[in-house]
C-alpha cells in the first residue's frame, strides 16, 4: 500500500468549515489506503485461484493427430512419451504396453485420449469423482492394449509376452524411428505457405 499522500496542517486560526474539509480530505485520503490494500489482495487471491485450477502440468491443446502438423506433433510426441513412461512407472503397466508403442498407432491414439483426461481429472475444475472416472477408463483401456499389440512388443522387439518388467533405456529404436517416421511425413504433406513455409 503506498503512503498517505495529503499533510495539510491548519492554522490555529481556522474556521470549523476549514476543519471540516480537512477531516474529510484525511478520510478520503484513507478510504484510498484501503482501496488500494484491497486492490492489491485481489490480485494475489486471483493468482492463487488460478494456480489451483489450473492442470497438473501441461496439457497440449491439439492432440489430434489427424490434424496436426510437423511442428505441433513433435511437441505432442516429446509430452506424450515423457507422460507415457511416468504411466507405466507408476502403475507396474510395462508388462500391458510394450516400450515401442509408438510404431502401434491405435495405441498412440489411446494414450493420448488417456494422457488428457488424465490431465483434465486432476484439474481444479474436474468434478471430485473424476480421478476416479479416469481409473475406470485406464482398467477397460488395459484390456484393449492386448487387442491392439497383436505382436506383444517388448523392449523394441516382436517376442513371445515374457516375464520383463521394466522398459528398456532409452527408447528402442523402433519407436524412435516411428515418432520421426511420423513427423517426417506429416513435414512433406504439410502445404506450402507464401514463403516456401507451412500455413
Amino acid at each position: 500500500m503506498s503512503q498517505r499522500t495529503f499533510q495539510f496542517e491548519l492554522p490555529q486560526q481556522a474556521s470549523e468549515q476549514q476543519r471540516a474539509l480537512v477531516e474529510l480530505a484525511e478520510l478520503i485520503d484513507t478510504l484510498r489506503g484501503s482501496v488500494e490494500q484491497l486492490a492489491e489482495a485481489h490480485v494475489a487471491l486471483a493468482e492463487r485461484v488460478d494456480a489451483s485450477e489450473a492442470p497438473v502440468g501441461w496439457a497440449p491443446a491439439g492432440h489430434c493427430w489427424r490434424d496436426l502438423d510437423a511442428d505441433a506433433a513433435r511437441e505432442l510426441w516429446a509430452w506424450l512419451i515423457a507422460w507415457t513412461r511416468w504411466l507405466v512407472e507408476r502403475y507396474g503397466l510395462a508388462q500391458d504396453l510394450g516400450a515401442c508403442w509408438p510404431a502401434h498407432p491405435a495405441l498412440v491414439e489411446e494414450l493420448t485420449a488417456l494422457s488428457v483426461a488424465w490431465h483434465h481429472a486432476y484439474s481444479g475444475k474436474a468434478d471430485p469423482d473424476a480421478p476416479l472416472r479416469w481409473h475406470e477408463a485406464l482398467h477397460r483401456a488395459r484390456h484393449r492394449w492386448q487387442g491392439w499389440d497383436t505382436t506383444r512388443c517388448r523392449h523394441g522387439h516382436h517376442t513371445p509376452r515374457s516375464g520383463d518388467t521394466v522398459w528398456s533405456q532409452p527408447c528402442p529404436d523402433d519407436a524412435e524411428r516411428a515418432v520421426t517416421d511420423d513427423i517426417d511425413a506429416r513435414r512433406r504433406e504439410a502445404p506450402a505457405g507464401p514463403q516456401g513455409g507451412t500455413t
